[in-house]
């Protein structure tokens, strides 16, 4: 209408018709193909009768009506091919969803006398798996849990994340002990070491993108920590292969935990002696924060790195209740994307707290 207006107001020897394509071009992205041929249609017509009333139909209009045809012709075969990228990227993001919900499952509040909370971001934005990872289960032998960062990040990292999940959710329910559940993951991720997957078939899925190449097979390995909390959840077993230390959050403060540092998973065979477990209390109020070093490592526009336990100890300074798990995590997952110009690595973080008696 706009179009026609401004065709009205200007002198004949200056026809707006043909800018009425530009409404057609427009409108393939947000009307359907029907919608595009209506709009292009109404054009049309409407250029028609105005050219009639001014007396002015000539070998102008009849050029300007075949341009006008044509470009609702494209924008609808346009919008067609819109609909079917948008449809099929629905489906791909279905898939990617359910993907995430088999393998990162949502962490719920409370689980028997323990609370916790947790984010989990990849650093492609477009996935919604990269090479972070972690896994709760219960099990006969109390709460087990692992936090871990594979060999890579991104999309080429989560056939590593897989197998470490699938075989810690498997093992942990069978074998007593943190060192054996360990042992396990180790002998699968020398299993794909020695024994790496067939190339996927051609054109079956999208390439690697770049700077995601997939890992060589002799750098299979993840850094990780299990842990295996008490039935009353006051006391930690903990497992440190490689990984991040874990911190504590006790009346303000923010402590790193000691652990036997140990060969990250998938390096087992490299081991001269098993890894130790270290038995850690939990007092009531206290926190136990597992993170992986996309946070620490995430850099301002200075270049430095992410003082995560000064943050903490500034935040439980300037907090005016007590600091729960889920404030916690939320609050490094939103201080981090301010700190960092850009997060280029996979962030995962999770927070351990016991509940106070009585929540059991």
């Amino acid at each position: 209408m706009a179009t026609l207006v401004m065709d009205q107001l200007t002198p004949p020897r200056y026809p707006l018709g043909p800018l009425l394509s530009a409404s057609v071009v427009l409108s393939l992205f947000t009307y359907p193909p029907v919608g595009v041929l209506a709009v292009g249609a109404a054009g049309c017509l409407l250029l028609t009768v105005t050219e009639m009333i001014d007396d002015y139909v000539g070998p102008l209009t009849i050029v300007s009506l075949i341009v006008l045809a044509t470009i609702t012709s494209l924008s609808t075969w346009l919008c067609v091919v819109r609909q079917r990228t948008e449809s099929r990227f629905r489906r791909v993001q279905t898939v990617a969803e359910t993907v995430q919900l088999a393998l990162l499952r949502p962490l719920p509040e409370q689980i028997g006398p323990l609370r916790l909370s947790g984010f989990y971001r990849a650093a492609d934005e477009e996935a919604l798996i990269g090479g972070d990872l972690y896994s709760v289960r219960p099990t006969p032998f109390g709460l087990r849990v692992i936090v871990g960062d594979v060999k890579g990040k991104g999309i080429a990292a989560t056939q590593t994340v897989a197998t470490v999940i699938s075989t810690f959710q498997e093992a942990a329910l069978l074998h007593p002990s943190l060192s054996q559940v360990a042992e396990r993951i180790d002998v699968a991720l020398q299993l794909d070491r020695d024994n790496p997957p067939m190339a996927p078939i051609r054109d079956a899925g999208p390439p690697t993108p770049a700077g995601q190449d997939t890992a060589p097979a002799d750098e299979v390995f993840t850094t990780a920590v299990l842990l295996e909390f008490s039935d009353d959840a006051r006391a930690v077993r903990i497992l440190d292969r490689g990984h991040q230390p874990l911190l504590t959050i006790r009346d303000g403060r923010a402590s790193a935990v000691e652990s036997d540092h140990s060969l990250p998973l998938g390096m087992g065979d490299l081991l001269t002696e098993p890894p130790h477990t270290v038995t850690h209390t939990l007092h009531p109020g206290e926190i136990l924060l597992a993170y992986s070093d996309g946070i620490t490592e995430a850099r301002n526009h200075a270049g430095v790195f992410y003082p995560l336990r000064e943050r903490l100890q500034q935040h439980c300074a300037s907090s005016d209740g007590a600091v729960t798990p889920s404030g916690l995590v939320a609050f490094i997952e939103e201080d981090v994307a301010r700190w960092a110009a850009t997060l280029s690595d996979d962030l995962v973080a999770i927070a351990f707290q016991p509940a106070p008696s009585g929540e059991d």
